[in-house]
């Protein structure tokens, strides 16, 4: 079937999953071209940057590095993490990417300390179609006075089902397989059911884990978020613009189960999607997992 509608499972928000629209004539794969500047996150530049607010060091060099967004949207609240030294990293080239999952944990207890915040929002930007303005690896930590509108439809969602939404799909994904890329351990990654880009992935723990500052299997959730967008990467162009969104409660929520959604930027909203808050998808998320998969499977049948 090419066209059919369907619910976020967590939210029940609709998206059109139009698998005709992907053969519509478009650039598909983008190469953008740096233009040079000095970069502000690269190491012997930071008298460029505000004042250090946390560092991770490997000896008496930095590997992950906070200062406050010089550009912030709320004052004193909006930090930047800078995912490396190295300015032509990516998440699957940083090998300490574990370290910089310990950093986010450590500025959401830092900004959940204060009694004014009400929800820390975690995200990654990479390439300008997705929104960053330095191409330097780096997150973004942002805290907020007020709760955004997708927690609290996903919280709507719980309170009126009463029961762990995301465990049942979890469990209704590994039955059927048709959306699953891979499971580890503690985690599950998936396609997303109802996504808002073609080829979103969602990473899942296996166990309801409300918020992320609970979390500790750092070591194997880096590397399962290395493989997935190497993988993105295989198959979309090494040059893949894409968000990375942490979907996390806050500590004293525990009627939760948090997530990290991958989305990639390889399509435009435009009139429509701005107009009904509904999203056009060109790939069937069942697609997409079988393509990923057959990519991976070569991947691993080179190695």
């Amino acid at each position: 079937m090419s066209f059919f509608i369907r619910e976020d499972p967590l939210t029940d928000d609709r998206c059109i999953i139009a698998s005709v629209r992907k053969k519509r004539p478009q650039i598909f794969r983008e190469v953008v071209e740096e233009e040079p500047f000095q970069c502000p996150f690269c190491p012997g530049n930071e008298a460029l940057t505000p004042s250090e607010l946390f560092a991770i060091r490997d000896g008496k060099s930095w590997i992950v590095r906070v200062i406050p967004n010089k550009f912030s949207a709320i004052p004193n609240m909006h930090d930047v993490v800078v995912d490396s030294p190295f300015h032509t990293d990516d998440l699957d080239a940083i090998e300490h990417f574990d370290k910089v999952l310990e950093t986010y944990k450590e500025r959401m207890i830092h900004y959940y300390n204060s009694d004014s915040v009400r929800y820390v929002s975690v995200f990654r930007n990479r390439g300008k179609t997705a929104g960053a303005s330095i191409p330097h690896p780096h997150s973004q930590v942002l805290a907020l006075p007020f709760y955004p509108k997708r927690y609290i439809r996903e919280k709507e969602k719980y309170e009126r089902e009463n029961k762990n939404i995301m465990e049942e799909l979890i469990k209704k994904e590994l039955d059927l397989q048709e959306r699953v890329l891979s499971v580890s351990r503690h985690f599950c990654v998936l396609m997303a059911y109802a996504p808002s880009t073609p080829y979103e992935v969602w990473i899942v723990p296996k166990e309801k884990i409300s918020s992320f500052i609970y979390e500790e299997n750092f070591s194997e959730l880096a590397g399962l978020l290395k493989e997935t967008v190497s993988l993105l990467k295989a198959y979309l162009g090494e040059s893949l613009p894409y968000n990375l969104t942490l979907q996390s409660a806050p500590p004293w929520d525990r009627d939760y189960h948090y997530y990290i959604r991958i989305m990639p930027r390889i399509s435009v909203f435009g009139g429509f999607e701005l107009e009904t808050e509904n999203i056009i998808v060109s790939v069937a998320p069942e697609e997409a997992a079988a393509e990923l998969r057959t990519v991976k499977y070569t991947m691993r049948t080179e190695t």
